[in-house]
């Protein structure tokens, strides 16, 4: 039983929650619909992710008022929508040095990067999924920026970081 149930928590005080469950489910859809194997771990969590095997993590990792863009220097209204800035990271092992100490081969080390560059397009792709969360028309847009970072710990992890309105 989740957490919030025990507690009987207030459904306005889901919103948060509500919206990084629908994003893990749009991004696994969009993977689904390319055709491209994900990771059996796959979860959302706050702050950043340890990254300790194949996985795909939504981060939740700040909140503020207005919608994706708008100017931090400028005063809000309280009833102004709310934005999250999310990490969408897929970490995928890859060719790392051998016990007997040798380095992976170009090739080796190409071939772990292509699921890597099919993650990075297809990423890229499901932010299709965000400005839609209404029946008719698009909601208020959404930033959305993408990187390789150096691989670590036998891991390449590529890192969406996705700002759009909280419904």
């Amino acid at each position: 039983m989740p957490i919030v149930d025990t507690y009987e928590v207030s459904d306005d005080a889901l919103n948060l929650k509500n919206m990084l469950d629908k994003v893990l489910e749009k991004v696994i859809s969009t993977f689904i619909s390319y055709n491209v194997p994900l990771p059996t771990r796959q979860y959302w969590t706050l702050g950043v992710p340890v990254i300790d095997c194949d996985q795909l993590v939504i981060s939740f990792i700040q909140m503020y008022l207005g919608t994706p863009g708008d100017q931090a220097n400028q005063p809000q209204r309280c009833d102004v929508p709310r934005s999250a800035v999310l990490s969408v990271s897929l970490a995928r092992a890859i060719p790392v040095v051998g016990q007997n100490g040798r380095a992976p081969s170009a090739e080796a080390i190409q071939r772990g990067a292509e699921i890597s560059a099919v993650d990075s397009w297809v990423l890229m792709e499901s932010i299709n999924q965000f400005d839609t969360w209404e029946e008719v028309g698009f909601g208020m847009g959404v930033i959305a920026t993408l990187e390789a970072p150096v691989a670590e710990g036998g891991f390449q992890t590529i890192n969406m970081q996705l700002t759009m309105v909280i419904p």
